[in-house]
């Protein structure tokens, strides 16, 4: 018999913080698909849970063989949201409103794993038009089975918004507000050797730049990497001397 699939939200509610290594080890694990020349800075993992518990089925030959019958599998899907904890206040917040937006495409999505579960031959064969009797030995691993199915297609589609929403453009709209709303918290002078103040903005903005160097991890942190990269800016952009200093001129040529 068919099987009704239910789906119930939970949506984020505030931030979960991690350090900058956190989050881009994070997003490595969850294979994020981050825009050429940006950094990962905050990450929505979604996580789909599969209640069986409402699943009703028959038995046979003295319950030695099952068939599932009726009954209710429950999704519900539940999200958090990790932000580098080396970000300002205010680029928190720009950037807390970006991951929303993956929490809400996640949400829009459910409906259509209804519909995608059922198109799946071996859900349709396991729970929506059972064709045959299973052996009651494979009762476990044919629960095991329906939670694979479950995570394949919900991580398939997940995946797909993402990388919508997490385009090159995107970032670059964030990035810019982050500049915009946020560039009045960067010091007047950045060195090496300083944190905070606004460096995490300086190196999303390095990170915008063409450059021959690995990305910046954007961690609030002016050390050897960062300094490198503002000497090799400031050579592109003709500043001399390159002093690795984000004075008023660099400040200018990164849009800060």
């Amino acid at each position: 018999m068919t099987v009704t699939v239910t789906t119930a939200i939970t949506p984020v509610g505030a931030p979960i913080l991690g350090s900058p290594a956190t989050i881009n080890s994070m997003a490595l694990a969850q294979g994020s698909t981050i825009p050429s020349g940006s950094s990962v800075v905050g990450i929505t993992v979604p996580i789909i849970l599969s209640d069986q518990t409402r699943l009703q089925y028959h038995t046979r030959n003295g319950g030695t063989e099952f068939i599932f019958n009726t009954g209710t599998l429950a999704l519900r899907l539940r999200q958090e949201i990790h932000l580098s904890n080396a970000l300002s206040p205010c680029a928190r917040t720009i950037w807390h409103q970006h991951e929303m937006k993956h929490v809400r495409d996640n949400e829009l999505l459910m409906p259509r794993m209804d519909r995608e579960l059922r198109a799946d031959q071996e859900f349709q064969d396991i729970l929506v038009a059972p064709t045959e009797w299973r052996p009651r030995t494979r009762f476990n691993d044919t629960q095991t089975a329906i939670q694979e199915i479950v995570r394949d297609v919900f991580e398939r589609l997940t995946s797909a918004a993402a990388a919508h929403t997490d385009s090159r453009r995107e970032y670059r709209l964030v990035e810019r507000q982050v500049r915009v709303r946020c560039g009045h918290s960067v010091s007047r002078i950045l060195r090496q050797g300083m944190y905070g103040q606004g460096i995490d903005i300086v190196q999303l903005a390095l990170n915008n730049e063409p450059t021959r160097l690995p990305l910046l991890k954007v961690d609030g942190i002016f050390g050897a990497r960062t300094d490198a990269r503002v000497r090799e800016f400031q050579g592109q952009k003709g500043l001399v001397p390159p002093d690795g200093i984000v004075g008023p001129n660099t400040r200018r040529e990164l849009g800060l």
